[in-house]
């Protein structure tokens, strides 16, 4: 999974939800470059200070599966993905592998079911499980993501981390 994907789940599943329908009624899967974040994420929101991040290489692809009637029931994550992170008070730079696989299963409750393997990133914001903070996950994963409260904000639950997991925000502190 491109996993920044706690970041960029709004953009997919909006991206989900505007697909052409074409693809939906042919029951075919829809293929696209995921659309890992550009730019600054305040300080608090990951980390303690300000994070800047981008695309460093290749980028995931997302697939999204459809039921016969054109409504999304999978959205995967594959392929290479590594990401730039930089401490935007000090300079101090990272670049990550989140060449993990995920996948998202949208439930009927609004809310989405996630796991996935391999290395792969979190982004956790306050309010989220062990929120806020920057994760690297090199094992597997499962999560909930809320369905969106009255405001469209969403959140991760039921955070289940397995294998290495490294402070991303310890390294750009250091």
């Amino acid at each position: 999974m491109r996993h920044v994907r706690l970041i960029a789940f709004a953009v997919v599943l909006a991206m989900a939800l505007l697909s052409p329908q074409t693809a939906a009624a042919a029951g075919k899967p829809l293929r696209f470059p995921a659309q890992p974040p550009i730019g600054t994420f305040d300080a608090g929101l990951l980390c303690p200070f300000p994070v800047y991040t981008e695309p460093f290489g290749p980028i995931q692809t997302v697939t999204l599966f459809f039921d016969a009637s054109g409504n999304v029931t999978k959205i995967t994550f594959t392929g290479a993905g590594f990401e730039l992170f930089r401490n935007a008070d000090t300079g101090k730079t990272v670049v990550l592998n989140v060449s993990g696989e995920g996948t998202l299963i949208p439930q009927a409750d609004g809310s989405t079911l996630g796991f996935g393997a391999g290395p792969g990133l979190f982004g956790l914001f306050p309010g989220d499980s062990r929120g806020p903070a920057l994760l690297q996950v090199f094992g597997r994963d499962k999560f909930t993501i809320t369905a969106p409260d009255t405001h469209g904000v969403t959140h991760i639950t039921n955070l289940v981390l397995i294998g290495k997991v490294i402070d991303v925000c310890a390294l750009l502190a250091a």
